[in-house]
């Protein structure tokens, strides 16, 4: 920890004497050079079709979607800031002290998990959008488990009202927490914008990017436009999600025992880690300092993140 120190406080120092030692000259072309490098940056990031600019607009959608109130630049500037830390506990903490013993003199080396490193400092630095997929996935898994409930009472509502709008307005009260507060923002921005009802629907639903959405934006339009049987389209949208909520409650049930045994295996062998390290350290302490320890340490965190991507992919599925 000492040496760390010492050539911390070294590199310190000699940006500090370079720094003083710069004439205004030097200074001014060194600034020139820096905004030059920074403005190629932001130019960079705020060019169309950049990977910065996807970047951009798949966090505004999800953004949106879950009421975020953050500006992706933070956002990005928590991504570094979790990048920073997760390479600074790696570093020290996948760090092994080795004693060396030759000819009566004993050296201790310090070993790094380069790979180890690697893995939990790009984990790190992609924490922040795994939180917001999270809270984005959920937003619309209740979204699409309350469509059904939602869109019954709207048909129920237009058999009586035989207005579609109407009909939907009428419902909203009646409807699960999720769907109302979505229809109620929809509501809101017909009331504000000035829009069509049909418009505003086919922008949430776009935003929303659930087939129910754009399933029930196509009914909407199909009775403003050409004054079809919208109680027969209200039907067969009602039938389709529950068809299709039946067909993914059968491959969840399918899913479920592999999913099952998959966190069994990965929790048993995490836990025989944690429990070997803590009543026989001697052993793990020997084998970590081995040439396969750090491929054992590396094995161990694969195998979680492997687990816990195919369980957030399992709870991302629709219902």
């Amino acid at each position: 920890m000492s040496l760390y120190l010492c050539y911390g406080v070294s590199i310190g120092l000699l940006i500090i004497v370079v720094t003083w030692y710069l004439g205004s000259a030097e200074k001014k072309k060194l600034q020139r050079f820096i905004s030059k490098r920074v403005n190629y940056l932001q130019y960079k990031i705020n060019k169309d079709g950049g990977s910065m600019s996807k970047l951009r607009a798949i966090f505004n959608q999800r953004k949106q979607v879950v009421g975020l109130k953050i500006k992706f630049a933070t956002f990005m500037q928590s991504c570094l800031l979790f990048f920073i830390l997760a390479f600074i506990c790696s570093f020290f903490g996948f760090s092994e002290k080795i004693q060396v013993v030759n000819n009566d003199a004993v050296a201790i080396l310090v070993r790094y998990n380069v790979l180890g490193t690697i893995i939990i400092t790009i984990v790190g630095a992609i924490t922040p959008w795994i939180l917001l997929n999270l809270v984005y996935y959920s937003t619309r898994k209740a979204i699409n488990k309350q469509a059904l409930n939602a869109f019954n009472l709207i048909l129920n509502n237009y058999i009586v009202r035989n207005n579609i709008e109407a009909a939907t307005w009428d419902s909203i009260e009646a409807m699960p927490f999720q769907m109302r507060s979505l229809f109620l923002k929809i509501q809101s921005e017909v009331n504000s914008s000035g829009k069509s009802f049909d418009r505003v629907l086919y922008d949430f639903a776009k935003l929303l990017n659930i087939r129910a959405f754009m399933d029930f934006y196509n009914v909407v339009v199909s009775a403003k436009l050409t004054g079809g049987s919208t109680e027969d389209l209200m039907y067969r949208l009602t039938d389709k999600i529950r068809s299709k909520k039946n067909r993914a409650q059968s491959i969840k049930e399918d899913m479920n025992p592999l999913i099952t045994k998959a966190i069994v295996f990965t929790g048993i062998m995490v836990l025989t880690y944690i429990v070997v390290c803590l009543f026989w350290p001697e052993p793990m302490s020997i084998l970590r300092q081995s040439s396969y320890g750090p491929l054992y340490v590396d094995a161990i965190i694969v195998a979680v993140i492997i687990e816990v991507a195919l369980l957030l992919k399992f709870l991302s599925m629709d219902d």
